[in-house]
């Protein structure tokens, strides 16, 4: 599973190590404990999407850079 997106020079591929496409709801008490952390992966990693409360994420693990929440539409086109 790969990702690939143009960025003005060159091209940005990630590689998964795994991806799980319904890893949770988001919702108000993910946000809640989130907040305290350094990370609050309350957007997608690759496209910077905001997720909105009752939106599906993604969980997926990248080598080197531990695990990224992702939106679906960045996830079903990871595996496709």
């Amino acid at each position: 599973m790969q990702l690939s997106k143009r960025i003005p020079s060159r091209k940005k591929t990630i590689t998964f190590l795994w991806l799980k496409k319904d890893f949770m709801i988001m919702s108000l008490n993910y946000r809640h404990v989130r907040a305290k952390l350094h990370s609050p992966m309350d957007t997608c990693y690759w496209c910077g999407h905001a997720f909105i409360d009752g939106e599906m994420m993604a969980l997926g693990a990248l080598p080197g850079a531990g695990n990224k929440v992702f939106c679906q539409k960045c996830a079903k086109e990871a595996c496709e």
